[in-house]
Formats: structure tokens, C-alpha cells, sequence
């Protein structure tokens, strides 16, 4: 069979190795020859490693999509829009895709399924969560006998990365962020990141697969770590909490709560526990309980894994009439519901004997966090209105304010 890789970067570089190291075994799966026909790229002067012999190199995407020969896609080389365009076109001709592509995927995975039902054709996109962990398989064919109720997950690397530093060693936020430049955890403009624009982008992406519905991104809120202050990590922990970016979501009758934002969790909490680097997806469901995918989220053969193993998966069931998972409805979005504790940071100033009355008047409940400075409270189960009425009073000046998850 022949395979188009559009990109040859990181992850295409990858999934080349791995094609190779794993040839045989891969064989052996799928009962055939795959090889890797056309690789897309920007630049065709550049010096290539060895995997691509015989491989047609071309900057030029029309000389790909024109082929006939063509069985299967893969694209790792990022873009919305004009990317989304260069994969319907391969969806309308019945070539099957595979994609690693978050970005284009949260906004435009609807339209593209639709395109690949309508044509017989499969589209796959294990990598675009989670590189290397199975959480996609695992929601969509491991858990399908379950109603899902809850996803919640570290869906980012490189802030894990940065709130590990400061939990564990005690580093502020800027000292861990360059940090993670200089070990190529984060980018030179680490935005996508930091503000969590990319775990927002998987959410949508799991949150429609757990819940069989069509999730519009613009309506998931998001908050990132760049305003998070060392001196909440440490106030936290006294508390016997951890302070973790989630993607979150939670699905109950018929109403969905999504958001990302960095949340308190437990110390012992499952997610607390994840570390660094990694990733995790912790999903609740009716009739398996709670269960959590752990690994790597991200790296070159980490995210080529995932990506191969979609291939291997598209070869062995490309005679089969194929649909892919298609939501029927869309997710009626309301967030700002329920009731949580709340951590709060409010800065002292000289009129702490006042707070109490003010806490009172919102129906607050709380107790004190023994702290050298500000008044930091840990609050009852609160609804969400209660502590942004809070935040605009013009009587108190709320530095930092957490919500707590995770707690039974």
C-alpha cells in the first residue's frame, strides 16, 4: 500500500523511524507492504535521513492529491484551514487519513467525518491527544459500553512541567518556564501553552467522543498558569492539595460543563501524582468506574506510535464498510453550575476583620489556611456565582481564587 506523509518534521521523522525499526512486525499485522510513496515538504533542497527511498519529495500538495495511487494519508504538518481543505480533498476521493493535527481537528472534525462517511473512507487521529497514550481508542471501542460522565485530564507537557517544578522544587514561574525552553519542553513563543489553548483544543476533542456530541470550541473557557503565584502552590499544600491545568468536562443530564483551568486536586488524587513532562486522562464512567490513561504526551516516537498504530488499524479494516464516529447533536454548553470548594487568596489590607461579614453576606462558608500574610481561606461547597460576586466586590482584593476538584 502507498502513503502519502504530509510533513517531515518531528513527528513525520518519527513516524519514518518507526515504520522502519518495526517494519516486520508491522507486516505481519496488517499482511502488507506499506511504503511510503510521497512525503510533502517545505523545503526539497534539504538533506533527508535514510526510510524515503524511492519516495517522490515534493513541495507541491496538487502532484500528492492528484494521485491515484495514493491508499493512505498522513498528515503531521500542522494548519487549520488550508490543511482541513487538503484533507477533504483526499476524504472525497475515498483515501483514508490520519491526522495528528489537534488545531484543525477541535474546529473542524464534524465537517471531515462527514466527508469521510459519505466516501467510505476512515479518519483517525489517535496522536492529536495525549501523543503516545490510547486515549482516543480507549474512549471511543474500550469504554463505548459506558455513559461517560466525567473527563478530566493533564493534556499539556510543557505546564505540567512548569507546576511540577514549582510544587516539587519550589521554583517561581518564570524560573521553570525557561527551564522548560532550555530543555525543548516549550517553544521560544510558548503562548498556546502557558494559556491553555492547546489542552483546550483536546477536551473538545475528548469531550465530543465521551459524550456523542458536537462541542463548538468558542464556548470551552480557558485560563492558563502564567498569573499562577508560588505562593498558592505552598498555601495549597498546607492543605494537602496540588495544583494541576485540567482540561475538564463533565456531562449530566444533558448539560455539559467544560472548561480548562488550573484546578486544585487532592494530594493523593490520581492526577495529582502525574508529573513533569507527562500526561494523563482520568474518565469516569457508569459501568467501569474510574479509570486513567497515563504516558508520554508528546516526543517523536511517542507521537509516531500513535500515529502508526492508526495506520495499522486503517490497513487491516480498509476492506470493511466503514463509519466514523459521527455525534448527533450538540452539546448544550453550561458552565457555572453546581457547587465546589474553592481555595482564595485575598490580599491583606489591614481590614481583615471585615471579610468575615463580607464572606457571610455572599453565603460563603469557609475556614481559615494558616498563612504568614493575606487572609487565604478554603471555602464549603460554593456555586461558582457566589466567588465571582467576590471577586467584584469593590471591598476585597482577590489575588487568587482555585477551585478544588477531586474531593469525596
Amino acid at each position: 500500500m502507498k502513503i502519502a506523509l504530509l510533513g517531515l518534521g518531528t513527528v513525520g521523522t518519527g513516524v519514518v523511524d518507526v515504520l522502519g525499526s518495526n517494519r516486520e512486525k508491522i507486516a505481519g499485522l496488517t499482511g502488507e507492504s506499506l511504503t511510503i510513496s510521497h512525503v510533502l515538504v517545505n523545503d526539497i533542497n534539504k538533506k533527508r535521513g535514510s526510510g524515503l527511498d524511492g519516495a517522490v519529495i515534493t513541495d507541491d500538495i496538487e502532484k500528492i492529491i492528484e494521485d491515484d495511487t495514493i491508499d493512505i494519508v498522513i498528515e503531521v504538518m500542522g494548519g487549520i484551514e488550508r490543511t482541513k481543505n487538503i484533507l477533504k480533498a483526499f476524504l472525497e476521493k475515498g483515501v483514508h487519513v490520519i491526522s495528528a493535527n489537534k488545531d484543525m481537528l477541535a474546529e473542524h472534525i464534524d465537517e471531515l467525518v462527514e466527508t469521510a462517511n459519505e466516501n467510505n473512507a476512515q479518519l483517525l487521529y489517535e496522536a492529536s491527544v495525549a501523543g503516545g497514550i490510547p486515549v482516543i481508542h480507549g474512549i471511543e471501542h474500550s469504554l463505548n459500553s459506558n455513559q461517560i460522565t466525567k473527563v478530566m485530564g493533564i493534556l499539556n507537557g510543557t505546564t505540567n512541567y512548569i507546576l511540577s517544578k514549582m510544587t516539587i522544587d519550589g521554583w517561581d514561574y518564570n524560573r521553570a518556564l525557561d527551564d522548560a525552553k532550555e530543555k525543548g519542553y516549550a517553544e521560544a513563543d510558548p503562548t498556546n501553552d502557558v494559556e491553555g489553548i492547546d489542552a483546550q483544543r483536546k477536551i473538545v476533542l475528548l469531550s465530543r467522543l465521551a459524550y456523542g456530541r458536537t462541542v463548538d470550541i468558542g464556548t470551552v473557557p480557558v485560563s492558563g498558569i502564567s498569573g499562577v503565584d508560588i505562593t498558592d502552590i505552598e498555601n495549597a499544600a498546607r492543605e494537602n492539595l496540588t495544583l494541576k491545568l485540567l482540561g475538564k468536562s463533565e456531562y449530566r443530564d444533558g448539560a455539559l460543563s467544560i472548561s480548562v483551568e488550573p484546578v486544585l486536586l487532592p494530594s493523593d488524587h490520581q492526577l495529582a501524582g502525574v508529573n513533569y513532562e507527562k500526561n494523563a486522562v482520568f474518565v469516569n464512567g457508569n459501568a467501569v468506574g474510574e479509570a486513567m490513561f497515563y504516558g508520554p504526551g508528546a516526543g517523536s516516537l511517542e507521537t509516531a506510535s500513535a500515529v502508526v498504530s492508526d495506520l495499522i488499524n486503517a490497513v487491516r479494516s480498509k476492506d470493511s464498510r466503514h463509519k466514523n464516529f459521527a455525534p448527533d447533536a450538540p452539546a448544550a454548553v453550561e458552565n457555572g453550575s453546581g457547587m465546589n470548594e474553592y481555595y482564595i487568596r485575598i490580599k491583606s489590607s489591614g481590614a481583615d476583620d471585615n471579610l468575615p461579614a463580607v464572606l457571610d453576606e455572599l453565603s460563603i462558608g469557609f475556614s481559615r489556611i494558616d498563612t504568614e500574610s493575606d487572609f487565604v481561606i478554603r471555602t464549603g461547597p460554593t456555586e461558582s456565582s457566589r466567588i465571582d460576586e467576590l471577586k467584584q466586590n469593590d471591598a476585597v482584593d482577590v489575588a487568587a481564587a482555585y477551585q478544588i476538584d477531586g474531593v469525596e
